[in-house]
């Protein structure tokens, strides 16, 4: 998916969870996003509540990590994942609206 497309997914809306280090999160994440490194992401997303069928969208540096979450949360059988890609790649898209501003936790 290229970054326009990422987006529309993320304004559908979906839950967008960073999956980097806390380091690399501090130094710069899209507003409103979860955090949950990519090595919790199951655990991660069960305690955010969402469902086999919400619509995600994960992220990190390159979008390899993302691309392990992705894998890894299709595995246990959520249906709507998307490998956001690298953050530089989607934070010039990000207007000052936050995503994730629809879920409740």
């Amino acid at each position: 998916m290229n970054v326009r497309e990422v987006w529309a997914v993320i304004e559908s809306p979906a839950l967008v969870i960073d999956v980097r280090t806390a380091e690399e999160v501090q130094a710069g994440a899209l507003i409103g996003a979860f955090h949950v490194p990519y090595e919790d992401i199951l655990r991660g997303v069960e305690a955010l509540g969402a469902t086999q069928e919400t619509p995600i969208v994960v992220y990190c540096r390159s979008g390899n990590r993302s691309g392990i979450a992705q894998s890894m949360l299709q595995q246990a059988g959520y249906s709507a994942v998307v490998n956001g890609g690298a953050y530089d790649d989607l934070a010039p898209m990000q207007s000052d609206t936050p995503v994730n501003q629809h879920w409740d936790q």
